[in-house]
């Protein structure tokens, strides 16, 4: 931004902060969370929280309008496709930013929180007592009827690399997560999501970069159990009431990113939780210690679990 154009924002920012509130009908609350799919979803945790407390009208400021379609707890999303009539929408607005993770460059890290991610978001949006941690994500009855593509299914994910922040170290080994499907296969169809450019599963449903996030949700919402990385669609599945199989590594601990109704494969090695995004010093063994065999066994366990009510951590907040 140029200085002029940096001076006029910031001069007008506080007219329009007036306009846009008026505009909007004084929304109790104005959240923005990190802008990328998987910080926006984990915002409804907290837009949940809030509107169990009687807090009022909520409104979320996200370029991710999808992930908040008929959730009632969010009473308008703020967005506009043109980037400066997106600023002007919210600009002065102010807006709780419900980010949980500080990066440091000078690492290729980031900061390990000291708790769940989600108690620090929701501690940031000032919420007291006890809260669920866990996202929520609504679909409609035709959008759940579509995303039945077989009559036993089960979502894999090989690769998060196409994500907005690139860390290898979350990643596990193309060839493992093929021996898993090929396995799987005997009994269950397999549905690929993801990007385009992952891997590519022999004999499953290819869906890599066709479907939207609402479609890949409805197909989450009809499977069995997810199988893949911490990342995105983890927390999708988890929303739509899909356990799954994580493969953590070592990179983080599940007690700070997951779920307790998914079976999270961590390798407590001496460097986890590194909390490194691409280097290593010990050729990721925390990953390589996870077998495709392992994988096979807590996905088997957690089909098991089919049709039962998923667990929720609750915790409680001071």
């Amino acid at each position: 931004m140029s200085e002029p154009a940096g001076f006029v924002k910031s001069a007008l920012s506080p007219v329009a902060g007036v306009f846009n509130r008026v505009r909007l009908g004084f929304p109790g609350h104005y959240l923005q969370g990190t802008g990328n799919f998987g910080g926006d979803l984990l915002c409804s945790t907290v837009c949940r929280e809030l509107k169990k407390r009687g807090k009022g009208r909520i409104a979320m400021i996200s370029r991710q309008v999808g992930l908040f379609e008929r959730n009632h707890d969010v009473d308008l999303v703020i967005h506009h496709p043109h980037p400066a009539l997106d600023y002007w929408l919210h600009a002065g607005l102010p807006a709780t930013r419900l980010n949980y993770s500080t990066y440091d460059a000078s690492r290729d890290a980031d900061l390990p929180p000291s708790k769940h991610i989600l108690i620090h978001m929701c501690e940031k949006a000032g919420i007291k007592g006890p809260v669920e941690l866990r996202p929520y994500f609504y679909l409609s009855e035709a959008e759940f009827a579509a995303g039945k593509l077989a009559e036993y299914q089960v979502v894999m994910q090989s690769s998060g690399l196409a994500a907005a922040n690139t860390m290898r170290n979350k990643e596990w080994y193309p060839q493992r997560f093929q021996e898993v499907c090929s396995e799987l296969r005997k009994d269950v169809q397999v549905i690929q999501l993801g990007s385009a450019d992952d891997p590519k599963l022999e004999g499953a449903i290819d869906k890599r970069g066709k479907t939207s996030v609402r479609e890949s949700a409805a197909i989450l919402a009809n499977s069995l159990v997810y199988i893949g990385l911490v990342g995105f669609l983890m927390h999708l599945a988890r929303a739509v009431d899909c356990r799954s199989v994580i493969i953590y590594g070592g990179r983080e601990k599940p007690a700070q990113t997951g779920y307790v109704a998914n079976k999270n494969l961590y390798s407590q090695v001496r460097c986890a939780p590194c909390w490194l995004r691409n280097p290593c010093d010990f050729d990721r063994k925390c990953m390589d210690m996870i077998t495709s065999p392992q994988v096979i066994a807590a996905t088997a366990e957690q089909i098991s679990k089919f049709g039962t009510l998923l667990e929720v951590q609750t915790a409680q907040l001071i």
